[in-house]
């Protein structure tokens, strides 16, 4: 009887609605589980692919600098080896053998690097062979100088043959960066759109979950005087869930905010435009901390802070000795995840002597095994878990993008500028002139042009030698760089002749400056391992925009032969060229009364 009647005792087991009830609630359930796992399958899978696509990135990278690496260490070669055909100095012979065994390193770095691309390895494998040949063209005149002199060099080798093998070469490198570029835009694009896909897929989601979670939260308060028990279970699991949702948020925040660092740095053109993006980027990236980061100088003795963002101390120092911070030390972030640090960096002593409960972190900033400075994060709550792996991927990205910035840098300074006297080249000259003359044409201002020229310098180089000659061109370099203003063109336009771009200078103010220059030169000391080289003076011809010509090749024709009548007259002066035509006689002038550098005596 007792087993009759206990069914009785508990009749909403039975109960038709409750057992709805709990149909309703687990299908919902369940369902909110199966979007949440394909958000969580989703979201993995575009961590993997943000993962993937970093890495292929450092790996473009790591073909581009290599590619650049070939081609710079070839054209440091060849510079090297011209440098001692016209000079003669032994020490750019070394230069060009120290330079030479690079070449070969970097290429089969470069092959090895692009072996999983047949295209690209196809590419390397002829640019090996062209920079073999062209090594042994450059040995090959190098044995012609060694025994006939550049004479021999020029007789057996053409001018044309170098160029066609430098044209070829540099074709093949710009082929394979071009190839990178095109492999980088289609993983970008691909990452794109997993992230597109990624951001519908988790808003549509976080919407039906939401309306699910209403209806059940409904059924459960009205149910809530029969099912108090599973009203609690219900409220863990909807703030179990609602965390979810929130770290799933915050994730995708966190790879949304590195990927648009990353693309901000590549697109940087300079270490000072990028530090600016960081002071912005960073406080997205890292909310609720604050922080700094360190570049380290070129002596390689301290660190300065090109950005901050957040609180600062104003106790804090801009400048930190490598030795105040752990990290740099070490080389690895400090201090190291899940542990309490036993020392403090000292250039974070202020800041934890006036908040001690912060929580601080030092990420050193390494590239290509160079250490490049650190990053300092402060935090009123504890670093760790997904804050400290994005300090860190955040860390690398600036690492790399910081490090093919200085490389750009290093290389475009290369291209412009003469090594001996450190002015612009004659390159940047013809790229530069063409764009001054428009600019005073469009606003109606003056411009003039000066051809200078080292009076009697084969003497110097008779008397002295090439090297006291290259002593007195760098002397001559560094009192141009010092007089001129910094609006001013300073060339050096080939030997001993220097050119002069002067904007907004008519002809009477351009006397005037040359005259100054005449004189500063007078004055010049130069000395050659203790041996003062005595006095040393130019010639200088004017000629200015409008009066004497209307193109460059006219104002440098003009002021080349206001030069040689300088030179004609006696040297050590000024003279302005003829208005509207060349200085008669210029044209004719006899080939015995240049002297064996080619240029005016």
């Amino acid at each position: 009887m007792t087993l009759a009647v206990e069914p009785a005792t508990n009749p909403e087991l039975d109960f038709p609605g409750r057992r709805r009830f709990a149909r309703r609630v687990s299908v919902m359930f369940l369902l909110l589980g199966l979007i949440l796992s394909t958000i969580a399958v989703q979201v993995y899978r575009a961590v993997g692919d943000f993962v993937d696509a970093a890495r292929w990135v450092n790996h473009s990278l790591g073909v581009r600098q290599e590619i650049t690496l070939t081609l710079g260490s070839l054209h440091s070669a060849e510079a090297s080896q011209r440098a001692y055909f016209i000079s003669g100095n032994v020490q750019r012979l070394g230069d060009y053998t120290a330079t030479a065994p690079q070449i070969a390193a970097h290429a089969a770095k470069l092959a090895e690097l692009v072996a999983d691309d047949p295209e690209q390895l196809g590419a390397a494998k002829e640019l090996a062979a062209l920079l073999e040949t062209r090594i042994e063209s450059i040995q090959e005149s190098l044995a012609l100088y060694e025994r006939g002199g550049i004479e021999a060099v020029r007789a057996a080798i053409p001018v044309g043959r170098t160029r066609a093998e430098d044209s070829s070469i540099d074709n093949i490198g710009q082929r394979m960066l071009r190839h990178e570029d095109r492999l980088q835009a289609i993983r970008e694009s691909r990452i794109t759109h997993q992230a597109l896909l990624t951001r519908a897929l988790t808003v549509g989601a976080s919407i039906l979950s939401v309306l699910i979670l209403g209806v059940a939260l409904y059924l459960v308060l009205r149910e809530q005087r029969h099912r108090t028990a599973s009203m609690r279970e219900a409220r863990l699991a909807n703030r179990k869930l609602l965390q979810s949702l929130a770290d799933a948020q915050r994730m995708g925040h966190s790879l949304r905010e590195l990927a648009n660092l990353g693309e901000m740095l590549q697109a940087c053109r300079d270490v000072k435009e990028a530090a600016t993006g960081l002071r912005i980027s960073l406080p997205r990236l890292l909310p609720g901390s604050s922080g700094s980061v360190h570049l380290i100088n070129a002596s390689q003795t301290l660190a300065q802070t090109v950005a901050h963002w957040g609180e600062t101390d104003d106790e804090s120092s801009d400048i930190v000795s490598l030795d105040d911070c752990w990290a740099l030390r070490r080389g690895h972030a400090y201090p190291l995840s899940g542990t309490t640090p036993a020392f403090v960096c000292r250039h974070l002593l202020a800041s934890k002597a006036a908040h001690p409960a912060r929580d601080h972190l030092c990420v050193p900033m390494i590239a290509q095994g160079e250490m490049l400075g650190v990053i300092s994060v402060t935090s009123e709550q504890e670093i760790h878990g997904t804050e400290r792996s994005n300090i860190i991927a955040a860390c690398e990205a600036i690492s790399m993008a910081l490090a093919n910035l200085r490389l750009q840098e290093t290389l475009r300074f290369q291209s412009l500028r003469d090594p001996l006297t450190g002015l612009f080249n004659r390159r940047y000259l013809e790229a530069s002139f063409e764009r001054e003359i428009q600019r005073a044409e469009r606003r109606g201002i003056p411009l003039s042009v000066l051809m200078l020229d080292i009076d009697h310098f084969k003497r110097f180089n008779d008397s002295f030698g090439h090297e006291a000659g290259d002593a007195l061109l760098a002397s001559f370099g560094a009192l141009l760089g010092r007089i001129l203003r910094k609006e001013d063109i300073s060339c050096r336009y080939g030997g001993e002749e220097f050119t002069v771009v002067m904007p907004e200078v008519d002809t009477a103010l351009a006397r005037i400056r040359a005259e100054e220059i005449c004189a500063a030169v007078r004055a010049m000391d130069v000395s050659y391992r203790n041996l003062s080289l005595g006095k040393v003076t130019i010639s200088i011809g004017v000629a200015s925009y409008g009066e004497h010509g209307l193109t460059p090749d006219e104002l440098l024709r003009n002021a080349d032969n206001a030069l040689y009548l300088a030179k004609k007259g006696g040297r050590d002066q000024v003279v302005i060229a003829e208005v509207l035509r060349p200085a008669p006689g210029v044209s004719e002038v006899d080939a015995a009364a240049r002297d064996e550098t080619g240029k005016s005596p």
